[in-house]
């Protein structure tokens, strides 16, 4: 029989945001993972159901914003999106690029590119560059030396 431990998930962000806590609010955090993990099992959240709220409430609204296909003409445009792998940079200039990939190794980020993901973005990019990164390891400081 699976016990709420064995229920309990942690992400490679979570997991090192409580490698940098202090003792005591490690104990919290880890309380507060086993409070969600006994509301998950005792309501049996169907994320399915959150989705499809979301979908329904998107078709309502008239509004609803989505990128442009084609930027205006000389527009700078710099895109960086992020999750608990990848790092996907899109921009019109490399440069700015560059210097977002300089900024993550700086904050510690240990990255390597990925071409092969980058094949399967290509046909919807909607900028000259884009390139896409995995990430390998965060340590608290690279040094420059």
């Amino acid at each position: 029989m699976k016990t709420v431990f064995d229920k309990m998930q942690v992400n490679y962000a979570e997991y090192s945001y409580f490698k940098k806590l202090p003792k005591a609010e490690k104990m919290q955090f880890l309380f507060e993972l086993y409070e969600g993990a006994l509301i998950r099992e005792s309501q049996g959240i169907d994320l399915g159901r959150v989705f499809e709220m979301i979908k329904d409430s998107l078709a309502e609204s008239a509004h609803y914003d989505e990128r442009p296909k084609q930027l205006p003409a000389g527009a700078d445009y710099v895109e960086v999106m992020i999750d608990d792998e990848n790092i996907m940079v899109e921009s019109n200039s490399i440069r700015s690029i560059r210097q977002i990939v300089y900024r993550f190794f700086e904050s510690g980020y240990i990255l390597r590119r990925d071409k092969e993901m980058e094949k399967m973005f290509k046909r919807d990019k909607i900028t000259r560059y884009l390139r896409i990164f995995r990430i390998i390891d965060q340590i608290s400081v690279i040094c420059i030396n």
